[in-house]
């Protein structure tokens, strides 16, 4: 599948393709942005490293650009870009009208950082729009697919080359971790909940479109035993239910269907054997209480709802400002969330409601349309259930409305993917229509009477 079509663009528009590549993967360090907030300034050598490289890239595009002398979008595709700009011009407003926390000092930097933080979305959306829209209609959603895939089997490549160099970094502490933090895959790398997810997508990638033989299936393992190593609970049962919903509903094959019914029923018999060992997995060395607020995240709900009642209009501004509105509710002093935990909430102390509502439209549009599109073929299939597990990730977690992450290229291709392909599958069915009936006509009129 590979050589087969993703070859001709590499040769067409190498530098394009392999600067997308980068950007989407990101560069992988061991000391992030700070985000608690607790410190004023930001910049370190992570931070710079980012800053260098959205300029480099940015700065790319437009010499590739100014070279080429086309457009960014060759050819039209439809992907709800009035949804996409007008959630960026509102997040922007709400940002320059960003109101003063009453436990953070106003800096200049935080400014800077949120639109630096909306300018990463920006730069990864025109790198993807640009390169989808260079491919051939026939081959773009296959694009997609591949460039998902690589991107994720990188990361989790990286995740295991580096362990064993510094375990305790990679199996470690991560510092957006709640107030009962234990050692997780992805440690300071990377977010252990981002692992859990590119670790899902290379799994049903290898599954979908490796070829059969002990490679496939070893990749499977892999992928599979890196998601369970994270204990990221959201994510793993995110993964667990597409899965289960792949095996039962979308599966041509009565062998993998009863299969994964037959491994059902088995896990949960060991489950109830093994009942005191998988709480201690599942729990993470949590207490009671910590588990009935879902790891702080109801806390951090609660915080950020009473700061949306004070400004539910216009918001407090992308990131930063969303993130000093739930300290100034927070009444907790063992840790700091860095942000709602969950996306619609952090749209809407984002930007208001009206953020909240474009969000709302782009997951809903992108979801359903998939649901439509997903018996077109293994590539639909394969992005409806990529973007299933981003939205239930959405609902503990944030991915659009915080900051650029390892995951956030994926999530753009998964909108991309799902929309344009759908909108072109419609022309080309118009099309193919419209040829039909012109050639009926003219036979019709040059047969006798």
């Amino acid at each position: 599948m590979t050589k087969s079509w993703v070859s001709p663009m590499q040769r067409q528009y190498p530098l394009l393709y392999w600067t997308t590549m980068a950007y989407i993967v990101g560069i992988p360090n061991f000391v992030h942005f700070d985000v608690t907030g607790r410190s004023l300034n930001p910049i370190n050598l992570s931070s710079i490293s980012s800053v260098v490289q959205a300029a480099i890239t940015g700065y790319v595009l437009v010499v590739m650009l100014l070279l080429e002398r086309r457009p960014i979008e060759v050819r039209k595709i439809r992907i709800d870009s009035g949804l996409w700009i007008a959630l960026l011009l509102v997040l922007i407003l709400a940002t320059a009208f960003e109101p003063t926390s009453r436990l953070t000092p106003p800096t200049t930097m935080a400014l800077f950082l949120s639109l630096f933080r909306l300018g990463q979305w920006v730069i990864a959306f025109v790198l993807i729009v640009a390169l989808y829209s260079r491919t051939p209609p026939t081959r773009a959603t296959e694009l997609v697919v591949e460039l998902i895939g690589r991107s994720s089997w990188i990361w989790v490549a990286m995740v295991w080359i580096i362990l064993p160099i510094v375990p305790a970094q990679v199996y470690g502490v991560s510092a957006e971790n709640g107030p009962a933090a234990v050692a997780r895959l992805g440690g300071q790398l990377i977010n252990p909940g981002d692992v859990a997810l590119l670790g899902s997508m290379a799994f049903f990638y290898a599954l979908f479109f490796f070829s059969r033989g002990p490679r496939k299936w070893i990749a499977c393992l892999v992928a599979m035993l890196t998601i369970i190593l994270t204990g990221a609970r959201a994510q793993e049962a995110g993964f667990l239910l597409a899965l289960l919903l792949y095996a039962i509903v979308f599966s041509r094959k009565p062998a993998i269907r009863w299969g994964m019914i037959g491994a059902t029923v088995l896990a949960l018999l060991i489950g109830v054997s093994y009942g005191n060992t998988v709480m201690d997995y599942v729990s993470r060395g949590d207490n009671a209480q910590t588990l009935s607020s879902l790891n702080g995240r109801t806390q951090a709900w609660e915080a950020s709802l009473d700061a949306i009642r004070m400004r539910p209009a216009l918001g407090y501004g992308y990131s930063v400002g969303a993130r000093n509105a739930i300290r100034d509710h927070w009444r907790a002093a063992h840790w700091l969330p860095p942000h709602a935990h969950n996306e619609f909430i952090q749209a809407t102390l984002d930007g208001g409601v009206v953020a909240l509502v474009l969000v709302f439209c782009i997951y809903g549009h992108v979801f359903w349309t998939s649901i439509r599109e997903n018996g077109r073929g293994p590539c639909q299939l394969f992005l409806f259930i990529i973007f299933v597990q981003f939205g239930l990730s959405a609902l503990t977690g944030v991915e659009l409305c915080h900051s650029y992450r390892s995951t956030g290229g994926g999530l753009i291709l998964c909108c991309v993917g799902v929309l344009a392909g759908a909108a072109e599958n419609v022309k080309g069915y118009r099309v193919v229509r419209r040829t039909a009936g012109s050639a009926l006509d003219s036979s019709l009129e040059g047969s006798p009477v």
